[in-house]
């Protein structure tokens, strides 16, 4: 408000009330003078003139007087706005300084003396300005690792407050008709950048696109080339060429549309075109052998081949031929020799302490 009654009381006191004539009166070039080429100069009134006639005009006149009388109350309202600003101002600049008081450097020291006791200690002046260190600060790594531990608590108070709110948008899931025949597949990585973001995926089967024979869906597989999958009847192909998931996947769109126009064209049907499986590796499928599955006549032949081996097993226990283990073994230990008796009288020599190998040079 004091700006807009500034900017009024200046333009009341510069605005100056001169004659206009009439608009049918023919104007001169400039205000001339009898006897002479140039025009007659005029220098504009200052605002003490200008307040002096409204003084002497304010006797007789009174709008002269109601002006005189606003211009003054004006000036006083500004001056005291001035003054208060002025106030709230200093006030909230002491405020702000008792708050924050200001922060003095360190006198600078005095340069040490090089001796023998001060080598290698920093300079004074190298240390100007700086804060006292009180080796108190973590290193890097563990920033990175407080750093780390934000981010996953940034993305649990997520998954534990927004990530519920989510439900209220799901729909239930509605599995793909006859209707809609392409598969999109898109990869995302979850608000992160990456290059590999933009692709776009196509599959489809030519067995369900609609409204196409028999021939023609031959030749939409031999038009598809090296993206159609012979073992599994799929067309795949992908684009990546644009910026945004939406200009890839319009892309692929209008590329099936033209390969729909081409399949229908009846002028060639490519039936003399075989088709071109080069690109497909077959991998072999093995299946378990008819010959190993378990029959009954199979199962009857190994019962009867274990009964038997059983029975030829009692026959031997009872003619006492049959070999215990566990006995073979405790008689093999007792007749086992003490290992220093079976020793050689070379291996027994070389043993003792008083005396030295020999050694004996071996050719390999």
């Amino acid at each position: 408000m004091a700006a807009a009654l500034q900017s009024f009381r200046f333009a009341v006191r510069s605005c100056n009330c001169r004659h206009i004539s009439p608009w049918h009166v023919a104007k001169s070039v400039g205000r001339g003078r009898e006897f002479s080429t140039t025009p007659q100069r005029w220098m504009a009134a200052s605002i003490e003139e200008i307040e002096e006639r409204l003084s002497k005009a304010a006797a007789t006149n009174r709008d002269a007087a109601e002006y005189m009388r606003v211009s003054k109350e004006t000036e006083e309202e500004l001056a005291a706005l001035e003054e208060s600003m002025q106030k709230e101002e200093e006030e909230s600049r002491q405020r702000y300084a008792a708050r924050h008081p200001p922060y003095v450097l360190p006198l600078r020291r005095k340069r040490l003396k090089d001796t023998f006791m001060n080598m290698g200690d920093p300079e004074p002046w190298e240390e100007e300005g700086m804060l006292d260190d009180d080796h108190d600060d973590m290193t890097s790594l563990a920033h990175g690792e407080l750093e780390q531990h934000r981010e996953m608590r940034h993305y649990a108070r997520l998954a534990a407050w927004e990530m519920p709110l989510l439900s209220k948008l799901a729909k239930p899931f509605q599995p793909p008709t006859a209707d809609m025949p392409l598969r999109f597949r898109y990869t995302t990585y979850m608000g992160e950048q990456h290059p590999a973001e933009k692709k776009v995926v196509l599959e489809f089967t030519p067995a369900d696109m609609p409204d196409l024979t028999d021939i023609q869906r031959d030749k939409l597989r031999k038009l598809a080339g090296v993206r159609w999958n012979p073992e599994e009847d799929i067309v795949k192909m992908s684009c990546e060429m644009f910026e945004t998931q939406a200009q890839n996947k319009r892309y692929l769109g209008d590329l099936v549309d033209k390969l729909l126009e081409e399949a229908r064209d009846p002028t060639d049907t490519f039936e003399d075109v075989p088709f071109d499986t080069r690109h497909h590796h077959f991998k072999p499928k093995l299946s378990f052998p008819e010959e190993w599955n378990m029959t009954e006549q199979r199962r009857m032949e190994l019962d009867q081949y274990r009964q038997a081996i059983a029975e030829k097993d009692e026959q031997i226990e009872l003619a006492e031929k049959l070999v215990d283990g566990i006995k073979q073994i405790e008689e093999g230990l007792a007749k086992r020799e003490p290992i220093r008796e079976s020793l050689p009288d070379m291996l027994l020599g070389a043993r003792r302490p008083g005396l030295k190998g020999k050694k004996v040079s071996v050719r390999r």
